[in-house]
């Protein structure tokens, strides 16, 4: 007797999939994951996500599951349909018996038989050992980056919540860093708060133009940024920045908020360095008038958005369970370019949530 895999009904199977998603995770809202649960798993505009059950012959009892969820995608400017690999989940009493290698091939078979382009994931660190062993490439690391937009928080904690840590933090914060200057960011753009979380036709004339400049990246249209972000459970508070020339738009960047501390979810722009550079020195000033202290950003490495944040003062903070494998069939002409770091255009957005 040993462990069955399975492919999913995602209808006749949902209580299945579900009730082996919420045993294995530890903390948490249950009733929040289960309407993430309904939005990715059935309302994914790109297709319909597939997944896989692991089975225990000895009990019939299912114990592990895994999901694939579809990404409309470019590779060197020509439409691909991608999987994003999430959700592994499995029984703690099975976890050392190789469910994880037998689940994670079962997701790659498809790749190798060419009914998707690829695969790729973000896993935690003992996963992404799991899929190195069976063939997938760990690429970089997707570490998050921070930035101090307000000195509150260093007073504070040197001080305490008190007269002195104010006045101290008051007079530092009227000085901003010289690398923030507007002297350094571009005049002819400017960035605007978008009054209405609404994505229309200018968006996907934006992704049209600036996605195939690109050799990977996700397709970040008006529907996938609707579903992705107003339509998404997991995301409660974000406002949405534009960056303009002549009423033109020509970038944006998404900002979500919670505990008075902003993230990057998203961002794409034109004019490359220098649009990020301009775009995150404006962003950072407008977050600081907010008075929120922290901006925070994922991204690997040798990517220009990360590239562009160090130079304005951002720090690495943590790389823990921030590895990105992709797999791609052997003998795909598009391995070689999807193996590499450097051809990724990748942020917040692009993870399995």
């Amino acid at each position: 007797m040993g462990i069955i895999i399975r492919e999913a009904d995602l209808r006749a199977d949902r209580k299945l999939l579900l009730d082996t998603l919420l045993r294995n995770r530890e903390h948490g809202d249950n009733e929040l994951r289960q309407r993430r649960f309904e939005w990715s798993y059935y309302q994914n505009p790109f297709g319909q996500p597939r997944a896989w059950l692991a089975i225990d012959e000895a009990s019939s009892r299912t114990i592990g599951m895994v999901a694939a969820f579809p990404r409309k995608m470019l590779v060197h400017g020509k439409p691909v349909l991608g999987w994003n690999g999430g959700d592994t989940s499995i029984d703690t009493e099975f976890r050392t018996l190789g469910v994880a290698i037998k689940l994670r091939r079962a997701v790659q078979a498809p790749v190798d038989r060419g009914e998707m382009a690829l695969l790729y994931s973000h896993p935690v660190d003992r996963m992404r050992a799991v899929l190195e062993k069976i063939g997938h490439h760990t690429i970089g690391t997707f570490a998050r980056h921070g930035a101090i937009l307000r000195t509150e928080p260093i007073a504070q904690k040197f001080l305490g919540r008190n007269a002195a840590s104010a006045l101290l933090a008051g007079v530092a914060n009227i000085f901003p860093p010289l690398q923030w200057s507007t002297r350094f960011a571009s005049r002819q753009w400017r960035l605007r708060l978008q009054s209405e979380k609404k994505f229309g036709a200018e968006y996907d004339e934006l992704c049209a133009r600036l996605a195939p400049q690109h050799e990977v990246i996700n397709v970040r249209d008006a529907e996938f940024l609707t579903w992705r972000f107003v339509q998404n459970p997991l995301v409660r508070e974000f406002q949405v920045y534009r960056f303009e020339k002549e009423n033109r738009l020509c970038g944006y960047a998404l900002i979500g908020l919670e505990n008075n501390a902003a993230r990057v979810l998203d961002c794409l722009i034109e004019d490359g360095a220098r649009g990020l550079r301009s775009l995150l020195i404006q962003l950072m000033r407008a977050l600081r008038a907010q008075k929120i202290p922290t901006l925070a950003l994922r991204g690997m490495y040798a990517s220009a958005t990360v590239q562009a944040a160090r130079k304005l003062g951002f720090w690495f903070q943590d790389r823990k369970d921030a590895g990105v494998a992709v797999y791609a069939a052997k003998n795909s002409p598009l391995a070689a370019t999807l193996h590499d770091e450097r051809s990724w255009f990748m942020t917040q957005a692009d993870r399995d949530v």
